[in-house]
């Protein structure tokens, strides 16, 4: 099989979501491999994704905006699109839709993980 990639991945074991349709749907995945222009995601089973979509990383407070590649019976290859000199020319009205996305995400969790606390019979209100 013939390399395309332009810069060298790393190998990585990082959560990850990957989010389209307006911000309302969610994956839960894994990256296996990550570089600054791209990323092996392993998903938990063959679902369908779009051609683009935003991948938000926790561990590392990024969020990119990806092309599918290539996908196989469990993982899928990126492209991230801003990858490069976009990166560098980064307007305010992109980071503001990654603020968005991650303050989204963030609520997501919350709501979550009050939801949580309610099912073992806590009161998500009260600050420990």
């Amino acid at each position: 099989m013939q390399e395309h990639r332009t810069t060298e991945r790393v190998r990585s074991f990082l959560r990850a979501q990957i989010v389209f349709n307006n911000r309302m749907t969610t994956i839960e995945c894994i990256i296996k491999n990550y570089s600054a222009a791209g990323a092996k995601i392993a998903l938990n089973d063959t679902l369908t994704v779009p051609t683009e979509f935003d991948v938000y990383i926790p561990a590392k407070h990024r969020n990119h905006h990806a092309r599918l590649v290539w996908r196989d019976k469990d993982s899928i290859g990126v492209n991230f699109v801003e990858a490069g000199a976009a990166v560098a020319t980064k307007t305010p009205a992109d980071r503001l839709r990654e603020l968005e996305l991650q303050n989204a995400e963030l609520k997501s969790r919350v709501r979550e993980l009050s939801k949580r606390l309610e099912d073992l019979g806590q009161d998500p209100n009260i600050a420990a």
